[in-house]
C-alpha cells in the first residue's frame, strides 16, 4: 500500500479511498450487520478490518478484499502490562477464534473466502451465493 503518512495516529485508509470492490465491501458490512459486528471505519481500527494486500497507486481498483480482525492497542497494553504472557497468548487465540467465525459466516452469506497458502490471510475473492436476507 502507499503510505505516506509518518504518524502513528494516523487511523488508515477507509474501503473507499483504497478502492476495494463496492460489492464485496456492501456484501462484508451486511454479514457482519446481521452478526453484530463491528466493521472497522478505517483499515487500523478495532474490528472487522477490510484491507489490500498489494501496493497500490492511487485511483487502482483491486478484485478482492483481505479481511482481519482486529483487536484494540488497548486491550494488548493491558495484556502486557499485567506482565503475563498467557493473557497475551489467550487474547491471540479469542482473534483467530473470531476470525474463522468470521469467514464462516461470510462464507454461508454467499461469500468466496479462501486463506492465501502465502501470507496466511483470509480473501473474499467475490460474490457466490444469494444475499443473506434472501
Amino acid at each position: 500500500m502507499v503510505d505516506d503518512i509518518d504518524t502513528d495516529d494516523w487511523p488508515g485508509y477507509t474501503p473507499e479511498e483504497i478502492h476495494l470492490p463496492t460489492d464485496l465491501v456492501e456484501r462484508i458490512r451486511l454479514v457482519c450487520s446481521l452478526l453484530y459486528l463491528p466493521v472497522a471505519e478505517r483499515h487500523g481500527m478495532p474490528g472487522v478490518a477490510l484491507a489490500r494486500e498489494e501496493v497500490w497507486k492511487p485511483g487502482e481498483p483491486t478484485d478482492h478484499v483481505t479481511i482481519c480482525w482486529n483487536v484494540s492497542d488497548k486491550l494488548f497494553d493491558a495484556a502486557e502490562a499485567q506482565g503475563s504472557d498467557d493473557r497475551a497468548e489467550h487474547l491471540w487465540g479469542a482473534t483467530d477464534a473470531l476470525e474463522y467465525g468470521l469467514v464462516d459466516a461470510l462464507r454461508r452469506g454467499g461469500l468466496r473466502v479462501d486463506r492465501d497458502s502465502g501470507t496466511q490471510d483470509w480473501k473474499v475473492l467475490g460474490i457466490d451465493g444469494p444475499s443473506p436476507l434472501n
